[in-house]
């Protein structure tokens, strides 16, 4: 598959999140942040960071694999 349409399907189940999930995972993955740190700057638990950025990851791989959430 062409990977500028991976790259959109990404782009569009990214949008499709809740805005907390969206703002965690950049925290983690874009601000470096780690679990902690992101736990504290959002109001989190370290778990539920770690749930969140596990179920953004898993979204975004079946977006890029065309599966419907």
């Amino acid at each position: 598959m062409m990977r500028w349409l991976r790259l959109r399907r990404m782009r569009r189940a990214f949008r499709a999140l809740p805005e907390g999930d969206r703002a965690i995972f950049r925290s983690v993955r874009f601000d470096d942040c780690d679990y902690i740190e992101t736990a504290r700057r959002h109001g989190y638990t370290v778990a539920e960071v770690e749930q969140t950025v596990a179920r953004v990851i898993i979204a975004l791989d079946r977006a890029a694999r065309g599966k419907q959430p």
